[in-house]
């Protein structure tokens, strides 16, 4: 969001959501940046089970009328375009919620060779097992070098509940060998020149 239109942006993000859940049948849950890109900046989640059943869902709301009114009050606040991002979920590691978590880490790397996935599942299963907390990998082919999120992209979403689970999760992980040992194994696999790493906070 432009800096001086942060508190308008996000309540029209809020409408703009609220009314693609009560209309489209696929819920998006939405998201405030709170550390690892500039603020104001804002996220949905959602989740389909395939690129044709979210085409089904998305079509008609891209041709309602209010719904365009909406994003173009949101539109309106950006700094910059969104930037649509399709993740394929390729692992779940550890007990999934049944919807996304209060607080999400999101690190995302770009590949440099098939190998990355089987590394990037079974880097996930150990930090999950370390931590006791979820961790999904995803992978997507879209996107380009001029985007938060490259072509060939990995990312590990880790859930938490709240950031107590975080101040007490993620120094066990720092300091765990085993981790730093699968983190080695990663030269070959990831560009080691690009790396995001984003906290964000749900807000519905």
């Amino acid at each position: 969001m432009k800096p001086e239109s942060i508190a308008r942006g996000t309540a029209a993000f809020a409408e703009m959501t609220s009314y693609w859940n009560e209309k489209s049948g696929v819920p998006g849950f939405t998201y405030m940046v709170t550390l690892g890109m500039p603020q104001g900046t804002v996220a949905t989640s959602m989740r389909a089970d395939s690129m044709a059943s979210f085409s089904e869902a998305l079509w008609p709301m891209m041709a309602d009328a209010e719904f365009q009114r909406l994003s173009n009050e949101v539109n309106a606040c950006l700094s910059t375009p969104s930037e649509p991002v399709m993740w394929q979920l390729m692992h779940a590691a550890g007990e999934m919620p049944s919807e996304p978590s209060t607080i999400v880490h999101q690190i995302t790397l770009r590949s440099m060779d098939p190998g990355a996935l089987g590394w990037a599942t079974e880097i996930a299963d150990y930090a999950s097992s370390v931590i006791g907390r979820p961790i999904v990998v995803g992978g997507t082919t879209y996107g380009s070098s001029n985007m938060a999120t490259p072509a060939n992209a990995i990312t590990f979403f880790t859930y938490w509940d709240d950031a107590a689970q975080i101040d007490e999760g993620s120094p066990k992980l720092l300091m765990d060998a085993g981790y730093a040992d699968l983190q080695q194994k990663a030269n070959g696999l990831i560009d080691p020149g690009y790396m995001s790493s984003v906290l964000a906070r749900r807000s519905n």
